[in-house]
């Protein structure tokens, strides 16, 4: 026979509670702490319309620093937590007051206690995500703040109630069902859903921390670091997965029985699925792919912006539209990158002149446009040649190397009207094409 608790544990915490909220000194106490949080909420929003119409900016700033993705200043961090700690004061204030009253009245103040408590560290909650914003864009602040420090208090908040009068040891231990011969409790169920939500948001901020830290303030190689904070991220969250297994006490032989009859029908209906998942590991691992090469794929010139371990994603350069491709694909078609073992790129444009000009003079010229343009490099060096007599035109061509791929089309567009504007300032035409045409005047009529 179990010795472990089962669902009538739970129904007698129930009854358990209604009595506790059944006393008299109970409702006073939570009556007491429901108006004082009301008070302070409307004391804390208060203020803040108050700060919102006396700093016009306030406002402006915290928008502006959502679209652009950038930290707050201290000054505006200053701002946002007076409304906290004036609220939050007057909320602690008060329930301390209430707390000594009841207390010379040789009443309960457990509740009180446990509120002022819950305050405190409300406060401290609220301190440490708007001084995030120092460090943190703002946008990623309010991101965490909702999927991860948010829930973490509430499931604080609400341990800390349900202690008060249930044993939350023996409450996690309550059997729900037995699965492959294996008691499943309600610890095993929360660790298997909640903590292992926990985990998964908790790698993506620690990934993205250590990439903000390490990339932004060393030489390294952002898409190469951010390809192996993937295969860490992936790591983590699979070792994560294992640790829940066996906390929650699966029977391995049952466990590995009926994963692997599944293995064989997945296989089958998600070859596709299985085949983008082994060539994102292998890109990964390659390093052949990473976040920030410029590749050209179906014909468009794209940026990569994300490896992961099924699809990558791209973004377009001609219309800012992003394009998710399956791992496989770069493994079964062509794939031409423009950053692989270096960023440089040469580009190439065909000028004409009349045959009255002096072509040394156009290498010349046209190598002083080129030289001057700033994002031109002097190394290697760029060159003009004549390539060409043509039918009605002398045929130059320029080579020069940029830095990048991107940007390629405006930097050679404003070179051609630069050659355009000097050309003309050199009485050095670009002529038209010149085509002969010779009228005979005998016409000759068909006799029938």
């Amino acid at each position: 026979m179990s010795n472990q608790p089962n669902l009538t544990f739970i129904v007698d915490q129930i009854t358990k509670l209604l009595i506790f909220l059944d006393r008299f000194p109970v409702q006073i106490q939570l009556g007491v702490i429901l108006i004082s949080i009301l008070l302070s909420h409307g004391l804390s929003y208060g203020v803040r319309k108050k700060i919102k119409q006396q700093f016009k900016q306030f406002t402006i700033t915290l928008n502006k620093a959502l679209e652009e993705e950038t930290i707050l200043a201290p000054y505006w961090c200053g701002l946002c937590l007076i409304p906290e700690l004036i609220g939050r004061g007057f909320n602690l204030i008060l329930l301390t007051l209430v707390q000594n009253l009841l207390t010379t009245q040789g009443w309960i103040t457990g509740l009180l206690s446990i509120a002022i408590q819950l305050l405190w560290v409300y406060l401290f909650y609220r301190v440490f995500v708007i001084g995030l914003c120092l460090f943190v864009p703002l946008h990623r602040v309010k991101e965490y703040k909702f999927y991860f420090f948010r829930p973490i208090f509430i499931l604080y908040v609400l341990r800390e109630i349900l202690s008060l009068f249930v044993d939350i040891n023996q409450l996690m231990q309550v059997e729900v069902i037995n699965l492959f011969n294996s008691p499943i409790t309600l610890g095993g169920i929360f660790i298997s859903t909640v903590g292992l939500y926990f985990w998964i948001v908790a790698v993506s901020i620690f990934q993205y921390v250590i990439l903000q830290v390490i990339v932004d303030k060393t030489e390294l190689d952002s898409g190469a670091f951010q390809a192996s904070l993937i295969l860490i991220r992936y790591f983590l969250i699979g070792l994560g997965i294992v640790i829940v297994i066996g906390y929650i006490g699966f029977n391995p032989t049952a466990f590995a029985a009926i994963t692997g009859g599944l293995s064989v029908g997945l296989g089958f209906g998600l070859k596709e699925i299985f085949s983008d998942l082994i060539s994102g590991i292998f890109l990964l691992f390659e390093g052949s792919l990473r976040p920030g090469d410029i590749i050209e794929i179906g014909g468009e010139l794209s940026e990569v912006k994300k490896v992961s371990i099924r699809a990558t994603t791209v973004q377009v350069m001609t219309d800012n539209s992003e394009k998710i491709i399956p791992n496989q694909i770069f493994f079964t078609q062509e794939l031409k990158t423009m950053t692989g073992s270096d960023r440089r790129v040469r580009r190439c444009l065909i000028v004409g002149t009349s045959y009255d000009c002096n072509p040394q003079q156009v290498i010349e010229i046209l190598l002083k446009i080129i030289y001057e343009h700033p994002e031109v490099l002097n190394d290697p060096a760029p060159l003009v040649n004549l390539i060409n007599f043509g039918e009605s035109s002398l045929d130059f061509e320029i080579a020069v190397w940029l830095a990048t791929p991107i940007g390629g089309k405006r930097i050679m567009s404003e070179i051609s009207c630069e050659i355009w504007k000097t050309f003309a300032e050199n009485n050095i035409e670009i002529p038209y094409p010149q085509r002969d045409l010779h009228i005979r005047s005998d016409i000759r009529k068909e006799v029938s």
